[in-house]
């Protein structure tokens, strides 16, 4: 497998390039209008990837995408959730679609909390077999935190509602194996995770099921202590989000 991460790390943002390594057909996840459209044109040519589709996770607040743009140059589908509002032209995604790329698949999940429209991504290699290699979580779970719940809508009774299905879709990612890599789209400080959220870009199942503190609460704790433990969002969030849901940078 073809495995190029992209970061920022002023905003604590990753984006990646994943391809087959035989065919190079492969996927752009989460781009970042920080690093540019034209680096990850020159980075998936560097790598020999025929980049067939530019997905993202869920629509950005804290940041501007590329993803349109990068679509449009590369003229490949912009693919998002479809529950996502989106008005530019993209391909709809949901629950248990599969992406194929040579011999990698993705497997898309949704795991919606942080916004309505978040998905997460299993990638599998049939090369070495069907069990699940890496999961792109997105803003659900993160390194040590989670995503916080409040940025798509700020009605108090949203954010009560949008915690509790956070914490459904993160104990369904549970349901992968302990070796499962964890590549999310934040690490550090960024604003869209909590005061736990680790420096480290990426993790395993496994160790977030043993270290991770919201998984080891009940339903009703988890809540209190998500709304609890917010953070001041992002600065000027909804317009960010407003961009990129017109897809005009």
């Amino acid at each position: 497998m073809i495995w190029l991460t992209m970061h920022n790390p002023e905003l604590g943002c990753s984006s990646y390039v994943i391809a087959d390594e035989v065919t190079g057909q492969g996927l752009i996840v989460d781009p970042l209008a920080a690093v540019g459209t034209e680096a990850y044109v020159l980075a998936a040519q560097d790598a020999g990837v025929d980049v067939t589709m530019v997905v993202e996770t869920h629509v950005h607040a804290d940041h501007e995408s590329c993803a349109s743009e990068l679509s449009a140059a590369l003229d490949v589908p912009h693919a998002i959730s479809v529950h996502a509002p989106a008005v530019f032209a993209h391909r709809d995604l949901s629950d248990k679609d599969l992406l194929e790329f040579g011999m990698l698949t993705a497997e898309v999940w949704e795991t919606p909390g942080h916004t309505p429209d978040s998905i997460s991504l299993i990638i599998r290699d049939l090369r070495r077999g069907t069990t699940p290699w890496v999961v792109l979580t997105g803003d659900s779970l993160f390194v040590g935190d989670v995503g916080r719940p409040d940025l798509a809508d700020a009605d108090e009774g949203a954010i009560q509602s949008a915690a509790r299905t956070q914490y459904q879709s993160i104990h369904r990612l549970m349901e992968l194996n302990d070796g499962t890599e964890v590549w999310p789209a934040h690490y550090g400080s960024s604003p869209c995770g909590g005061i736990f959220m680790n420096k480290s870009p990426h993790s395993t199942i496994g160790y977030e099921r043993e270290a991770n503190p919201f998984l080891a609460m009940d339903e009703d704790t988890f809540v209190d202590q998500t709304l609890r433990l917010l953070k001041p969002p992002p600065e000027n969030a909804q317009q960010t989000r407003e961009k990129n849901l017109a897809g005009t940078y």
